[in-house]
């Protein structure tokens, strides 16, 4: 099985495709909160040619530091501002105003702080201000001191491109930040709050009005209501903190990400009515009894380790609660889908798998290892196990079936094994296919599909453990094509004539989750989502496939990549392209890959490869870190989200940042070095937007 992982080493390997490649030393990300945000590194802040103005703000009353701002202003109306605070500013009847194209630098030594006669209602406010951050010189957080006064510690209102990081907002009774973003669905405008601490705060951070918002390696401590209250499309809500909260997270965003966070507080999770679509995997927490309560419709909660009982609210719709430990839920709940599969990790012997069924558990064995060990096994035509599947499902048409597959079978047959509904298949062995065919045959379109396991068109279906060999004669050692909620976990998908896993025309009523999974050297991509809905791809390991690691295709919706390694594949480690939107890549190990870590690309279909949240990502030793680009002016890839992606040590470019069909993308906190040719490559017809804020870049 492949462990949950973060990378710590790169180790320099050499690949079946002749290339160099980085492949990850990790170490398991469990061990405490994960952290996915890396303090930037880029060759401008803003732009190649920026004009940096160095402004010194006194400390003590805010009047000394707001004219300091705003005579440098006043001298130069275009110029970056890096204002740097000389201690900590008191704040007295008003806010310290901040506006575009500002760096405000804190410290441990110079913060901001109500005075003792404040009657400001912020410390610090932006009013339509763009291009903007507030963060500490280090090392370690600057504080924002509400000193218990009823006032917000950072307010924004319409914010675009606004950026905060390494602070310590403590005492603001009614909250730590408000966000209010201007656009509620462009990506490229959006923010980041990464790194900060929130302590005894009413609120802890607000956000709104804002699409692709990153909440990122925060702590939330001892807020007296919610620690986040969040409604942004297509987010991430990652490696966070929360104990002791009134409340943790309260989210009214659609089709954003609440993963990898370590939850302490008894109301951990609360969906509102407006939300849809939201994925939340991987959180988990200590406390025993906590709550979730979700409203909306279409969201998908995967492998939580949380303890405690979530309540669906009325009007919930289409709610996936799916192997998650630890965690109940009435079955009679309306809008209710309950799957907890027995699986080659998590081997239980529940009764409850799929609401109103029970349970038939089958064993059909296949050849297994004998005495003198010298002797090979003889497999079992997988015919055999589709007779006894089939004889068990008519015999047994209530009951989820169990199917347990010890041993070493073969496929003769080019259809593989068809799974009937609702069917939960652990494989301690492996199949192979036998098909009689050439290896890797051409790729024709009309050729019939052939595969070693085909999912049922409708009902559940998870599939674990084992390996699926198509032996480079059968297409796919999965065919996911069809309509059922599935799991594919910790299976090792290999030798695919074509693809690892093919999905062409899943019906985008029903979920599929691959994860932790080994895709290796299959003659296509590793993973396909390819007109397909609501596919997530988790913590798997994708190899030495020739095409990509993974490929959000044409027609793809409410896809997301969260925490794979993808390396020594042919092509790009994850391609998004052909005109969709709204995918999430986050925080995969994109390494040592033919050509890009990640690309953003339209080649054919008329329509904007757009709005997609590409971010924090690590993409080394590829041809090139992240790109995008556009064939035509009706072919686009405009207007995505590049964040805090780590590039380095690629042959060309850490980012190619579009082109004259792929404009106005957003490369946002970048990290890029010792790349080849150059470290971000922009070119004026792509008309990109940038803003990296080092730590403490110097004045130009």
């Amino acid at each position: 099985m492949i462990p949950l992982f973060r990378r710590k080493t790169p180790l320099n390997l050499s690949c079946q495709l002749g290339v160099s490649i980085t492949l990850a030393l990790i170490a398991p990300a469990w061990a405490g909160t994960e952290q996915f945000f890396t303090p930037p590194e880029a060759p401008f802040a803003v732009d190649l040619h920026e004009n940096i103005v160095a402004v010194r703000l006194p400390s003590g009353s805010a009047d000394g530091a707001q004219g300091a701002i705003d005579s440098a202003r006043k001298e130069h109306p275009e110029a970056l501002l890096s204002l740097e605070a000389q201690g900590t500013i008191q704040i007295g009847a008003k806010p310290l105003r901040l506006g575009s194209r500002m760096m405000l630098r804190l410290s441990p030594t110079a913060g901001v702080a109500a005075a003792p006669d404040c009657s400001a209602t912020a410390l610090v406010e932006m009013a339509d201000a763009d291009t903007v951050s507030v963060t500490s010189s280090g090392p370690g957080v600057a504080r924002l001191d509400g000193m218990g006064k009823p006032l917000t510690g950072i307010r924004i209102v319409g914010g675009k491109r606004i950026h905060l990081d390494q602070l310590c907002l403590v005492a603001c009774r009614v909250a730590g930040i408000d966000y209010q973003g201007a656009d509620p669905t462009a990506v490229n405008e959006t923010g980041s709050v990464t790194r900060c601490d929130f302590r005894d705060n009413g609120d802890g951070l607000r956000v709104g009005n804002s699409a692709g918002f990153m909440c990122l390696d925060n702590e939330f401590n001892s807020q007296s209501n919610t620690a986040l209250a969040i409604h942004s499309l297509t987010s991430v809500v990652a490696g966070n903190q929360f104990d002791e909260n009134h409340s943790a997270i309260c989210s009214g965003s659609s089709r954003g990400v609440i993963a990898r966070n370590r939850i302490n507080d008894a109301a951990a999770i609360q969906l509102t009515e407006s939300s849809e679509g939201n994925l939340i995997t991987e959180n988990h927490g200590k406390s025993t009894g906590i709550t979730l309560i979700l409203a909306g419709s279409g969201h998908q909660l995967v492998r939580n380790a949380l303890s405690g009982n979530a309540t669906l609210a009325a009007g919930s719709k289409d709610i996936l609660l799916l192997g998650n430990e630890g965690l109940q839920c009435d079955a009679a709940a309306p809008g209710l889908k309950w799957f907890n599969p027995p699986t080659w990790d998590h081997p239980h012997q529940e009764a409850r798998i799929v609401d109103g069924m029970g349970r038939f558990d089958l064993e059909v064995l296949g050849g297994i290892s004998k005495e003198p060990k010298t002797v090979k096994p003889v497999a079992v035509d997988l015919k055999v196990v589709q007779q006894e599947l089939d004889q068990a499902r008519s015999e047994h048409p209530s009951e989820v079936i169990v199917l347990k597959l010890k041993g070493k079978y073969v496929s003769r047959n080019p259809k593989g094994l068809k799974l009937p509904p609702n069917t939960c298949v652990i494989l301690d062995g492996q199949i192979v296919a036998s098909l009689g065919t050439e290896s890797d045959p051409l790729w024709v379109r009309e050729a019939p599909l052939t595969q070693l396991i085909q999912l049922p068109a409708t009902g559940f279906c998870s599939i674990s453990g084992g390996k699926l060999d198509g032996n480079h004669q059968a297409f796919f050692p999965i065919n996911a094509s069809s309509g059922s909620t599935a799991l594919i976990e910790g299976v090792n998908l290999t030798a695919g004539a074509r693809d690892g896993l093919y999905t062409k025309g899943r019906d985008g009523r029903a979920a599929m989750v691959v994860y932790r999974c080994n895709v290796l050297g299959n003659n296509g991509r590793g993973i396909w989502p390819h007109v397909a809905s609501r596919v997530h791809s988790i913590a798997n390991v994708c190899s030495g496939n020739k095409m990509d690691g993974i490929d959000l295709d044409a027609g793809s919706k409410d896809c997301t990549a969260l925490f794979n390694v993808c390396s020594a594949n042919g092509r790009h480690g994850v391609f998004v392209e052909e005109a969709v939107s709204e995918q999430i890549v986050f925080a995969n190990i994109l390494n040592g890959n033919g050509q890009a870590g990640v690309h953003v690309w339209n080649e054919e279909v008329v329509g904007n490869t757009g709005h997609n949240v590409i971010a924090a990502n690590t993409c080394e030793a590829n041809r090139r870190g992240v790109s995008a680009g556009g064939r035509a002016a009706d072919k686009t890839a405009n207007a995505n989200l590049f964040f805090n992606n780590v590039c380095r040590h690629n042959r060309l470019d850490g980012a190619l940042a579009g082109n004259g069909h792929g404009r106005e993308n957003y490369f946002a906190q970048c990290v890029s070095g010792q790349n080849h040719e150059s470290e971000i490559s922009a070119s004026a017809s792509a008309a990109p937007h940038f803003f990296s804020v080092s730590p403490s870049p110097a004045a130009r």
